[in-house]
């Protein structure tokens, strides 16, 4: 006697498990992004500054301009607050970076729950059914015993 096909009764909610935790991998990525932005951001800045400064140094043989050295400091004051800056919205985006990478595992956890679950709803099924093919193995050898028996009197 065949038994019905097994089924999770919460396959639905494995699926929208599964679903948030793909979600959740695509925001970190996102997040991952925008720090790796920000670093390529940060080493331009310090590119920038430490070719002006080599420029710079090279300029300051023979007259020297001081208009010229006002704008350069000026401007390099300005790159040194810009890579400052920089480095404080690094500080924030590894900050949410962090936090999306604990809600992906937290998603993660919660998606093996169920993962878990409906494979040990799965063995148990499959248990069951050897039980009843045994059962009925053993209830049709005992009714051949029954008749050979019968028949042999």
């Amino acid at each position: 006697m065949p038994m019905k096909k097994f089924r999770f009764r919460l396959e639905k909610v494995l699926q929208l498990k599964s679903h948030l935790e793909a979600d959740k991998q695509k925001q970190l990525a996102l997040a991952t992004q925008k720090v790796i932005r920000q670093i390529s951001a940060i080493d331009e800045i310090d590119r920038v500054r430490t070719d002006c400064k080599n420029d710079e140094r090279k300029r300051l043989t023979g007259n020297i301009n001081p208009r010229h050295l006002l704008t350069f400091s000026r401007y390099f004051l300005q790159l040194k607050k810009d890579e400052v800056k920089g480095q404080a919205v690094l500080g924030a985006l590894k900050g949410e970076e962090g936090k999306r990478r604990q809600d992906l595992v937290e998603a993660t956890k919660q998606r093996k729950i169920y993962e878990k679950l409906k494979e040990r709803r799965h063995q148990a099924y499959r248990e069951e059914n050897a039980r009843a093919e045994q059962k009925d193995q053993d209830e049709m050898a005992a009714q051949s015993f029954l008749k050979i028996k019968a028949s042999g009197r």
